[in-house]
């Protein structure tokens, strides 16, 4: 799954980890890609939402942090339940924007031998911005195999509508999630009124989409101003470290 959870900050202005906590409960991922996580203004109780996220769900979190925040940083967070082989950062920073990240993990999958891949990311509001953001991400994705053979996941929030070239450029080396399940995408921001859909997945690299979608339930109705979107994927093909 991938999920905005903004800052464990609902639309109605409550910071509620527990609540953000019981939305991923329910969906009980294997993996959960996060996006803004931590307090990046300062002005909530210091808890640690990373540390706080993954124990409520038995999870392993990996960060990565945009923003040096005290004490606990700003970023993505990615939540396994398979052990992390590997984890790092690739800067997507644009010079006079927000700083950005692409945060990667390797995990575990559930097969001997087996990894997955994933690219966790949070790309700016510019349309240029996005565009040299993904310049730097398909390069860097290059190491893992470019037009992926190992089973990989990309997702996160894109920030690409009108769909522009992000959306073509990637649809161009993965599947699209959403539409490989066989229905047609739902809408994931705001959560309220779902206008627009900016949160996506995509796979590739020998990964099967059973299904996708999006999770309007009352609570991630409420709890982020983004909706998750929940994919049940099996690995077609599974190769060896």
């Amino acid at each position: 799954m991938s999920w905005n959870v903004h800052g464990c900050v609902g639309v109605d202005r409550r910071f509620d980890p527990d609540r953000t906590a019981r939305v991923l409960r329910a969906l009980a991922p294997d993996v959960a890609l996060l996006q803004e996580v931590g307090d990046n203004l300062g002005v909530h109780p210091p808890v640690d939402q990373a540390r706080t996220l993954a124990d409520a769900l038995g999870m392993i979190s990996t960060l990565g942090i945009t923003l040096e925040r005290s004490p606990y940083g700003y970023g993505n967070v990615t939540l396994t339940r398979g052990a992390v082989i590997e984890a790092g950062t690739w800067d997507l920073s644009v010079r006079g924007r927000e700083p950005r990240v692409c945060l990667c993990v390797e995990v575990n999958g559930p097969a001997d031998g087996a990894r997955i891949v994933t690219a966790n990311v949070h790309l700016g509001l510019g349309r240029r911005e996005r565009r040299a953001q993904l310049e730097i991400l398909l390069d860097e994705i290059g190491p893992f195999g470019g037009v992926p053979t190992s089973p990989t996941v990309v997702g996160g929030d894109f920030n690409d509508w009108p769909p522009g070239p992000v959306t073509q450029a990637l649809e161009a080396e993965f599947d699209d999630a959403a539409r490989a399940g066989g229905r047609a995408p739902d809408k994931t921001f705001p959560s309220r009124r779902p206008l627009i859909r900016i949160d996506r997945l995509y796979v590739g690299g020998g990964v099967t989409v059973r299904e996708c979608r999006v999770d309007g339930s009352p609570d991630a109705r409420l709890a982020s101003d983004h909706l998750p979107v929940v994919a049940d994927l099996a690995l077609a093909a599974l190769r060896p470290r």
